[in-house]
């Protein structure tokens, strides 16, 4: 008897035990995260949750260490574990939204905070952060202005509020009402840099270049120098006739950023009314060969195809190849080159050529006009080393269209390796591709049939599309160097 009661009593014990233990754990995980030892407190929290994988406490402070890390993976992970004990947690669910705001999944960071909105819908920091969440997109603005003018009535003091609701304004090309928001965040915190930013915007809307250059200097003497302030310093100058003070800021927004495609319109137009004739004609040619460029790559980044990526690569890390093709049916993803399609090129992006081969020769059947698909077979066969029936491929694509885009960089790509350095500049420049590696092909090219100038012009086009691909410009600047050295 003395042994039953001792086995059933043990449980509770037990339970009583654990209390003051995980009270502990979490009271250690605070002093440590206060110290800024985050190895330590995330260590100390897995190991807890080894015994504990259900707890919402602990995967919550475990979420909000990887948060404090900018594990945003693992922070999604904690808090949705959190979740699942605790379903109606509102800071749970306001952190799991900011998380997949790092991670750009927009869409879960929607519904994320739609739900925190729903359980507390006059929580104005709830209120706020779905405002901003909403303004990622053109269709949910209106929407976002209204939630963010809802946190605005409940909390006027929120950080940042009237900011945001003028940046929303002006998106919304409110531009009047953008200007009074905006005024009243600088009148709130005259630091605020990009307030004033916007506020420049909002006047060279109006055509009001004084106010512009005004707030863009403004801004820039407040640390929000980019890019986009120095060009439209630079922009506003040359609008209000000081062509040659607009020169520097014009200058200086291409070196931060040389995608500001339009400041080489501006430089044109100022070198033009200063006279200096070269210049501008040279500038009016960067800005003729930098715009209506074709990106191949756009098509796999159309927030359709992104929304049913999420989807369909589970089920292609599963084999469920039948699944996959049924989504992809029903989504607008599919529409005008089709679900086999759509789905070799996913196959393709998961490094499984055969599989993208296989549905490609699908789409092609189904569809035998499609000069895209018949191109992106052709990649696939070139990149395979399959280099004579890749041009066959390519040649049937362009019959079907002149102009298609991913076989003429086919073709110039396989004419660059046969050394018919003409001949491959030809289909490059068709093209007309904002692909940095082929345009690096065209800017060889160039170098090799004695086209300096034309070179250097592509090198230039090269940097303003490259963005971080560092180990291209570096490739890009050895090439410059060892052309110019013969």
């Amino acid at each position: 008897m003395r042994i039953l009661v001792s086995l059933l009593l043990s449980p509770a014990i037990l339970a009583s035990q654990t209390v003051p233990e995980r009270s502990a754990v979490l009271q250690e995980e605070a002093k440590l995260v206060a110290e800024g030892q985050l190895s330590q407190a995330q260590s100390l929290l897995e190991k807890t949750i080894a015994s504990f994988p259900k707890d919402p406490d602990l995967q919550f402070e475990l979420g909000m260490v990887y948060f404090r890390q900018k594990n945003w993976a693992g922070a999604i992970e904690s808090y949705r574990a959190s979740l699942e004990g605790a379903r109606e947690r509102i800071n749970t669910l306001y952190y799991l939204a900011e998380s997949y705001v790092m991670e750009s999944d927009m869409d879960a960071a929607q519904e994320a905070i739609a739900r925190a909105a729903e359980l507390a819908p006059n929580d104005a920091q709830v209120c706020q952060k779905y405002g901003e969440i909403l303004t990622s997109t053109i269709d949910t603005r209106q929407q976002a202005l209204d939630w963010l003018e809802k946190a605005r009535k409940i909390n006027s003091n929120l950080p940042r509020i009237d900011f945001e609701i003028g940046k929303t304004q002006f998106q919304l090309t409110n531009i009047q009402g953008a200007i009074g928001d905006l005024e009243l965040a600088l009148k709130r915190n005259p630091a605020d840099g990009e307030a004033s930013y916007y506020l420049a915007e909002s006047w060279a809307s109006l055509g009001d270049w004084k106010q512009a250059g005004d707030q863009y200097r403004y801004a820039l003497s407040h640390s929000y120098e980019n890019g986009p302030t120095y060009y439209g310093l630079g922009r506003a100058l040359a609008e209000s006739g000081e062509f040659a003070e607009a020169l520097a800021p014009l200058r200086h927004a291409l070196e931060l950023q040389p995608s500001l495609i339009k400041t080489h319109f501006q430089l044109g137009k100022a070198y033009r009314q200063l006279g200096r004739t070269q210049e501008a004609q040279r500038e009016a040619r960067l800005y003729d060969l930098m715009t209506d460029r074709v990106n191949t790559a756009q098509d796999l980044n159309d927030p359709d195809q992104v929304r049913a990526w999420k989807r369909v690569k589970p089920l292609l890390e599963k084999n469920q190849e039948r699944q996959a093709l049924e989504l992809l049916e029903k989504s607008p993803a599919s529409e005008g080159e089709g679900a086999h399609y759509l789905l070799g090129t996913m196959y393709f992006s998961m490094g499984r050529a055969e599989d993208a081969r296989r549905m490609l020769l699908s789409a092609s059947k189904e569809n035998p006009q499609s000069a895209k698909a018949r191109a992106f077979l052709g990649m696939i066969e070139l990149a395979s080393g399959e280099t004579a029936g890749a041009e066959d491929t390519f040649r049937s694509s362009l019959a079907l269209h002149s102009g298609e885009t991913l076989a003429l960089i086919g073709m110039g790509t396989i004419r660059y390796q046969q050394q018919h350095w003409a001949e491959s500049a030809g289909y490059l420049e068709k093209s007309r591709t904002a692909d940095p590696g082929a345009m690096y092909m065209l800017c060889d090219d160039y170098f090799r049939i004695g086209k300096t100038e034309d070179a250097l012009l592509m090198a230039e086009v090269i940097r303003a599309y490259a963005g971080d691909q560092k180990s291209l410009l570096d490739e890009l600047d050895k090439l410059i160097r060892e052309h110019q050295n013969q």
